[in-house]
């Protein structure tokens, strides 16, 4: 009898480590601190894959040089997410976007709303957040305030608002970064997208963009 009551127990703890699940998010954890995550589960601290350790009680832990994040998913309510920096500072994250994961550990389309560059041209945006960008060859990047109206499955148009005030509009289509607003008048009509992990790397024009894939695909 205690035998199989320990075999309940390892199995009880097994299944809890498995259904911890990694909510698709993406948050600003202190100064120069951002963590967010992919449909894969994959978690991002500073946008390089993070060490993640899923705990019985639900709890995620992910850890990349030095810097720990503790995420606290809530259901359908965005998580609780805590950072430890590397000189032992802690602080709770801001989240910036959320979705529920679904079976499997991917996160779900968003149903669609209509077209997301007419949404965004209405200014009926889903979600805001900072992007990195700069606007000039050699420039260096700062940061950029986005917004984005998605039609999901990694649709969606990012607006981002440069320094000077002036906008740029980025779209992608089903994961892809595929074209931006330009024009004769940008001196460059040339759009170039790569990606790093869950970061794009965009070049529009002469200009530079860095966007987390949660903002695209997040809730």
């Amino acid at each position: 009898m205690n035998k199989r009551l320990l075999l309940a127990a390892v199995a009880a703890f097994a299944t809890g480590a498995a259904s911890a699940e990694v909510p698709l998010f993406a948050a600003q954890c202190g100064a120069g601190i951002t963590a967010d995550s992919n449909p894969k589960g994959q978690v991002y601290i500073n946008g390089k894959v993070a060490r993640v350790t899923k705990r019985p009680d639900g709890q995620i832990s992910a850890n990349s040089a030095g810097v720990w994040v503790d995420i606290t998913p809530q259901g359908e309510r965005a998580p609780r997410i805590t950072y430890t920096a590397r000189d032992k500072t802690t602080g709770e994250c801001e989240v910036l976007s959320f979705k529920a994961p679904s079976g499997g550990g991917h996160a779900s389309s968003a149903p669609s709303r209509g077209d997301s560059s007419e949404r965004a041209g209405r200014g009926d945006f889903d979600a805001h957040g900072p992007v990195q960008c700069a606007e000039g060859a050699g420039a260096p990047m700062v940061q950029c305030n986005a917004a984005v109206a998605r039609e999901g499955g990694g649709t969606a148009t990012v607006v981002v608002t440069r320094p000077d005030g002036r906008k740029r509009v980025i779209f992608f289509k089903r994961g892809k970064a595929v074209s931006a607003d330009l024009s004769q008048a940008d001196g460059s009509q040339r759009f170039r997208a790569t990606k790093r992990g869950d970061l794009y790397l965009i070049q529009a024009g002469r200009e530079r963009y860095e966007i987390v894939e949660a903002l695209v695909y997040g809730g």
